[in-house]
């Protein structure tokens, strides 16, 4: 009997959102399938996510809790995958320890080729927008106002020629007959 209450095991505010992320990264090509066939879902997942980090800034520096937050799982599998990427040769793990106060985040690099290329040939992120159209707005500075002035009167049309709307009137039928002498 303790003092203390017992201890909650941490748990996601949404499991099904959560599931659905990991399942949309695995199933996103974050690597090749012959490379892909070695992990799960949620390891996939998270090296998704590793990938998306060094794609753009050239290394992960993401802690663990991150990578695990982003890709939907749990920290430990988070870490599992990690260590298993690196024991197959996939990724290199730069420790970053501080004698006496907190490590910064490890550093991880992608260093298997074919993981590489995969990465450069793989179609940009959608993290920029969403949908498949880039959208290009009117540029606000081309806009200006104008003083409006008033419009000029418009002069009044001259009268039609051939028909007019009154039918068998001498006008029309002057206008028909002269059209018959021209031909």
């Amino acid at each position: 009997m303790s003092l203390f209450p017992p201890r909650r095991l941490p748990a996601s505010p949404d499991r099904i959102a959560s599931r659905d992320r990991r399942r949309l990264l695995a199933c996103s090509g974050p690597m090749p399938p012959s490379l892909a066939s070695r992990f799960t879902t949620g390891q996939l997942a998270v090296l998704r996510i590793v990938a998306d980090e060094v794609k753009a800034k050239g290394v992960c520096g993401l802690c663990v809790d991150a990578i695990a937050a982003r890709a939907g799982v749990c920290r430990r599998l988070a870490q599992i995958a990690i260590r298993l990427a690196t024991g197959d040769g996939l990724l290199t793990v730069q420790e970053r320890r501080h004698e006496g106060r907190k490590s910064s985040p490890n550093l991880i690099r992608v260093i298997s080729r074919e993981w590489q290329v995969w990465m450069k040939r793989a179609r940009p992120s959608q993290a920029k927008g969403i949908g498949c159209k880039t959208l290009h707005p009117t540029d606000s500075r081309v806009l200006t106002l104008e003083i409006t002035r008033p419009a000029i009167p418009s002069q009044k049309l001259p009268n039609r020629q051939g028909r007019t709307q009154g039918s068998g009137s001498r006008d029309s039928a002057r206008a028909a007959n002269q059209a018959k002498a021209m031909r």
